[in-house]
């Protein structure tokens, strides 16, 4: 009886074990490859003084006043397009949404509060200030607005369950 070799099934099966390893190799690397906003850019810290300055001398009080500040405190009859910033809020308000709310507004405005805050093209009413605007008083001025807002965690009743549960078992 003739053993013979037959390598096509051998090479087949290195081949779809090969082709796996790399699969399974490439996957993990997608997976580890998060999104991290932090990543991508890091600007000097910067000044809360120097940073509410800023706030005065890019004409941002003109639109916007900050919540619980008596320096730039809520006009008597705030306009419709008025926005009040700082304070108390759900989420945190991320270095880059803070930049980018600044430079790019058209990009960060509530899908509530668009109808109030944007021209007959659906964009921003607020100045592109980036001609004008220093890369200090930017960085500035996102520091002073970051320590502005407070996240609170709402108070949930005990027997509160998001998914559906109204009974504690």
């Amino acid at each position: 009886m003739k053993n013979r070799f037959k390598p096509v099934p051998i090479l087949l099966a290195a081949l779809v074990l090969l082709v796996l390893a790399f699969m399974i190799g490439y996957g993990v690397a997608l997976s580890t490859a998060t999104h991290d906003p932090a990543k991508g850019f890091r600007l000097p810290p910067g000044d809360d003084e120097a940073g509410m300055e800023a706030f005065s001398e890019l004409g941002c009080v003109a639109c916007h006043s900050v919540k619980n500040s008596t320096r730039f405190p809520l006009p008597e009859t705030p306009a419709d397009w008025h926005v009040m910033l700082g304070g108390e809020v759900g989420v945190i308000k991320t270095y880059g949404e803070l930049v980018t709310a600044i430079i790019h507004p058209s990009e960060s405005i509530r899908p509530d509060v668009r109808r109030t805050l944007v021209d007959e093209e659906g964009k921003s009413i607020m100045p592109d200030l980036t001609r004008q605007m220093t890369t200090r008083q930017l960085v500035d001025l996102v520091t002073y607005l970051q320590h502005e807002y407070e996240v609170v965690l709402p108070d949930y009743p005990t027997n509160y369950y998001p998914y559906g549960l109204d009974v504690i078992p």
